[in-house]
């Protein structure tokens, strides 16, 4: 794949949901679980970041995502999730510091530039709020920048 953008989402669910009387945390499998009962061959996400800062894994980076068809960015762009409702609350800092963490890396990896990371709300055609009200842009790029100044 020619990655040349990295867009960032958010589940829209919440971190926990209850299955057969227990709470479990919502993440990479189970998020892939969501998508391929809507016939989704596998989770739309290339990385999932937890609440914790943690990333897991999600589509393989050698198949297109199924994330955002606005630009064409499921073939030109990996997508990244973070769990939670970020139009409902605000994006911790744990989970914010393993998301730039992720993103520095991948622009690393592909000789990127923070300019070549979006949000979805942000991709042209895109008709979304993604990845939330409450996601902290300003924060985001200014830490990205910062780690390659």
């Amino acid at each position: 794949m020619d990655w040349r953008k990295i867009v960032i989402h958010h589940s829209a669910s919440p971190t926990e949901v209850m299955r057969a009387g227990k709470t479990v945390s919502v993440n990479a499998e189970m998020i892939r679980e969501w998508h391929q009962t809507k016939g989704w061959s596998d989770i739309g996400y290339h990385f999932v970041i937890m609440p914790n800062g943690s990333c897991e894994d999600g589509r393989p980076l050698d198949r297109a995502g199924a994330h955002c068809k606005a630009g064409h960015r499921n073939s030109s762009g990996v997508g990244i999730c973070l769990v939670g409702n970020f139009s409902e609350k605000e994006v911790p800092d744990t989970q914010l510091v393993g998301l730039i963490k992720k993103v520095v890396q991948l622009l690393t990896f592909f000789s990127l530039k923070t300019t070549d990371v979006e949000l979805h709300r942000d991709v042209p055609g895109a008709a979304t709020e993604c990845p939330g009200r409450y996601f902290p842009a300003d924060v985001l790029k200014k830490e990205l920048e910062k780690s390659f100044s």
